[in-house]
Parts: structure tokens; sequence; C-alpha cells
């Protein structure tokens, strides 16, 4: 009797163990910093918009008009507000850096057209997985960084993206992390951009440095 005590209480055991593990693995993420941070070049992939989801319900009648126009105008925005001032390669502390957004710009504009939604959002690590493997890239070695925005939370007014750096040839990720930026600004470019840079900002603060 004592042994069949004890048998049960383990398969509880495991079974709590099994449960964690799933539970954990929907926001898991990857940690080889030491990596990324000695590597000389990266090659920045820019912002892959095509997973995001608005939770603006005031707008949800407008998602099909908007898709078509938002994703590249955050695109253009983030372009002046973060590239073209030297501001990522400033902050990462790289000698090599290459832009490569366009490589992977027809899929980061590529919305559902019913993206604005009026409820939470949230998708597992399975889908930044996806996404990397299927990246066309012409580069073929070396370490890629892509910002992959969440959602965009109207009633709390912030951004959560999604900050990863991947081996280019394994596509192996090899550090992922989840931030969540304030959006401040007025208009619905500048307003959800400021919150994908504000992430940023608090990435490197907080966990790059």
């Amino acid at each position: 009797m004592k042994t069949i005590l004890i048998l049960f209480v383990l398969s509880l055991f495991s079974l709590s163990q099994t449960m964690e593990a799933q539970k954990k693995g929907e926001h898991q993420t990857s940690n080889k910093s030491d990596i990324v941070k000695n590597i000389e070049t990266i090659f920045y992939y820019g912002v892959d918009f095509s997973h995001v989801r608005v939770s603006d319900g005031p707008k949800v009648s407008r998602s099909l008009e908007y898709s078509k126009v938002y994703p590249s105008a955050w695109i253009a925005y983030l372009e002046k507000e973060m590239v073209h001032n030297g501001y990522i390669q400033g902050v990462l502390r790289k000698k090599g850096f290459y832009y490569k957004q366009d490589e992977i710009y027809a899929v980061s504009i590529k919305v559902v057209p019913n993206f604005i939604i009026g409820q939470r959002y949230s998708f597992t690590f399975d889908t930044i997985k996806n996404a990397i493997k299927e990246y066309d890239l012409h580069q073929k070695s070396g370490v890629g960084l892509v910002l992959i925005p969440e959602v965009f939370n109207k009633p709390e007014e912030n951004a959560k993206t999604w900050i990863v750096f991947f081996d280019i040839q394994s596509r192996e990720i090899l550090w992922s992390t989840k931030v969540t930026g304030n959006c401040k600004h007025m208009g619905y470019t500048a307003h959800w951009g400021s919150g994908v840079i504000d992430g940023f900002k608090d990435f490197i603060r907080n966990k790059y440095r």
C-alpha cells in the first residue's frame, strides 16, 4: 500500500512538472546573450508587423483600410527615428551594422485585414520561431536582429514587442525577449511607433547593458 501511495505521489509530481513546462513554453524565451554582445557585426532586418494586432475596439470597422496604410508608415517612422540617425548601431555598440529591412519588407507589411480587434491578444513563442525560419534572406551567416510587435493595446496605451536575435545560417534563436513600451505621441503612426521605440530602449537599458 505504501509503495502504491509513493508511486501515486510521484506520478502527480511528474504531471505537475509537465504542465508547468507546457505553460512556460507558451512564452518561452532564448538567451545566449554573450554571443550577441560579443560579436562585432549585426544584420538588422527591421520590424516585422505581420503578426501584430491592435486592440482598439472603436477602430475595428477601419481595420481593412488601416491594414493597407499603417504597416509601411510604421516602418518609415522607425527608420527615421532609430536607423538613419545611427541610434541602433550606437546602442548595440557594433562596428559593423547592416540594415536589411528590404529583404523582409513584403512580409513585414502583410498584416491580416482584420488586425484591429476589440479584445486582448498575444501569441506563443512558436510564432517567433516560425517567422524566423520563413524569412528569405540573402545573407548566409552571421547574427540577425528583428523586432516583431505582438500587440498595440489602446486601453493600456502600450506596445508589446519581441526583440529577437538569431543565427542566420541555422535560424536558431539566440536571444529573445518581450518588452513593453509606452505610447505617447499623437496620430496612429507615431503613437504606436513610439511604443516600439520605447520598448527597445527599455531592452537596452535593462537587459542589454
